[in-house]
């Protein structure tokens, strides 16, 4: 079964008295399962909700799939995304350069 992006994987981050703070949809591609989105609302950043979402994906991933490694990328200048992955134990282990025609 090609188990890629199942709608029941994505979760809401909410506080504890129910504030909507984030998103995560863990997905997968052709290879690897993948943080497919992670997203902290802009007016809750900052805060370390990021983590927690994070961790989310990661474990889903590793339950539902049994994934043993799971890929992310951000953009370069995405510092605050960088340092999340890293907190989480995520390495670095490429850099990618997307192109496009005018």
């Amino acid at each position: 079964m090609d188990r890629r992006g199942e709608r029941s994987w994505w979760r809401i981050a909410e506080t504890a008295d129910g504030k909507v703070v984030g998103f995560g949809f863990p997905s997968r591609n052709p290879a690897f399962p993948v943080v497919g989105y992670l997203g902290v609302l802009p007016g809750h950043r900052g805060r370390g909700y990021v983590d927690g979402i994070l961790a989310e994906n990661t474990r889903l991933l590793a339950v539902e799939l049994g994934a043993e490694t799971v890929r992310a990328d951000t953009d370069l200048t995405n510092l605050p995304m960088a340092a999340a992955f890293e907190r989480a134990g995520y390495r670095n282990f490429a850099r990618r350069l997307v192109l496009s025609a005018r």
